[in-house]
């Protein structure tokens, strides 16, 4: 009879399915994902930011689900005068979890490690640092974006205020880079601006 393989049948499919259960860790390739995320001006902070998630193929056992941003130390009218304090700040889960996500890129193992070289450059930058005219939220955002290899804008003033509107312009700037997050405030604004 042709495909009988008579009573070893079943064991030789279990036999195979426990080598490529062995096998799966080597098969499978460790994701990193970064999301771009934003918060309408308020009074929390960062209002732009980017978060982490997945496992490298160095460490495909650690997961890895962080986020970065840049601030203020303090958060006081000094803000208004000039340069003050910065640093690179972690939001709550529940602070990301309100927040707008907008473009997510899987990144390959060098992309990750530029990310965070990225994120060490502006933690050890000189005080004062934070200031909102040239180096905000919005400008790390975009530093971010352009160690990936993304164009960047960071000539519009208004943008550079506008965390949301800026990480629009970032994906109207690098179309196909990445997913748009599917019904968010990016896709829907991109959809009404193509449509007039």
């Amino acid at each position: 009879m042709i495909g009988y393989a008579g009573p070893m049948k079943g064991r030789g499919i279990a036999a195979l399915a426990a080598i490529l259960l062995l096998l799966w860790p080597a098969m499978t390739t460790a994701r990193v994902t970064l999301t771009f995320y934003s918060r309408e001006l308020g009074t929390y902070f960062p209002h732009a930011f980017v978060r982490i998630t997945g496992a490298t193929d160095a460490a495909p056992d650690k997961w890895l689900d962080d986020n970065y941003g840049f601030t203020a130390k303090s958060v006081t009218p000094a803000l208004l005068a000039g340069p003050v304090a910065g640093k690179i700040m972690a939001a709550t889960k529940t602070y990301v979890k309100r927040s707008d996500s907008h473009l997510s890129l899987v990144l390959t193992d060098e992309q990750y490690a530029a990310v965070l070289a990225t994120v060490e450059k502006w933690r050890v930058l000189r005080q004062p640092s934070y200031d909102l005219k040239t180096a905000n939220c919005v400008f790390f955002v975009g530093d971010v974006a352009r160690a990936l290899g993304m164009k960047v804008d960071d000539g519009d003033a208004r943008l550079m205020s506008r965390p949301r509107s800026y990480t629009i312009n970032l994906i109207r700037l690098n179309p196909g880079f990445g997913i748009v997050t599917p019904g968010g405030k990016a896709e829907r604004a991109l959809a009404a601006s193509t449509a007039r």
